[in-house]
């Protein structure tokens, strides 16, 4: 009993603090770009989709630490989702944009790891929201098919990215949207190759779950 309430202790602490660091990190961002201007970029939304799927599981458990309801399949969904959507900025910091920058002679590292609230939104919240939905909120039973919520987000934003773009209302935000800069089957190989690394980097945290995550609706 102990052992369970100290885990459920850890889990809430760890969901508060990337809470806590994601409303600073948000402000970094609006601060810059405004509101509508931040809330363009995927790895904007994707922070903001960790922080809410973090503070439903903290509230959840806390719940379940006074005794009541903890977290439901659907709330360790929403936690898998949002890791799902973190890793896919993680992934495409490290080997798209960051490379990117360097052929333009642009210190790619400093800009995409260092500046400003990057070492949280690139990083630091990839890493610990997929981390702590492994270790304390995973759905160890999810299946291949199940996977599809962790990428129905990605989706959703390309959805709305690539028709922008077409119809000239954004400029990217990301190279790869920049249709109107590159041939037709160029711009299809990038929504092939983005579509794939998305589902790919769903099933990280779920085939990892699978070992090392407590069973749907536990924190043992």
């Amino acid at each position: 009993m102990d052992q369970s309430r100290n885990k459920l202790k850890a889990a809430i602490a760890v969901n508060v603090i990337v809470v806590v660091l994601e409303v600073w990190a948000m402000s970094v961002g609006i601060g810059r770009h405004g509101v509508a201007g931040n809330f363009i970029f995927y790895t904007e939304c994707s922070n903001l989709f960790g922080a809410i799927a973090c503070a439903v599981c903290a509230f959840a458990e806390v719940r379940e630490l006074r005794g009541g309801e903890g977290c439901t399949r659907g709330i360790r969904w929403l936690k898998y989702a949002s890791s799902c959507c973190l890793l896919m900025t993680l992934f495409v910091v490290v080997f798209i944009l960051t490379p990117m920058l360097y052929s333009i002679n642009q210190p790619g590292f400093y800009m995409m790891f260092v500046d400003g609230a990057k070492p949280v939104t690139h990083f630091g919240a990839p890493v610990v929201v997929t981390a702590s939905y492994v270790i304390f909120e995973a759905d160890r039973k999810m299946t291949l098919k199940q996977s599809l919520v962790g990428f129905a987000p990605t989706l959703v934003y390309a959805a709305v990215a690539y028709p922008c773009n077409i119809l000239r209302v954004w400029d990217g935000p990301y190279p790869f949207f920049q249709v109107w800069t590159m041939p037709v089957w160029m711009s299809v190989l990038w929504f092939a190759a983005l579509f794939m690394l998305s589902f790919g980097l769903c099933q990280i945290p779920r085939l990892l779950a699978r070992t090392r995550g407590p069973e749907a609706g536990t924190i043992d």
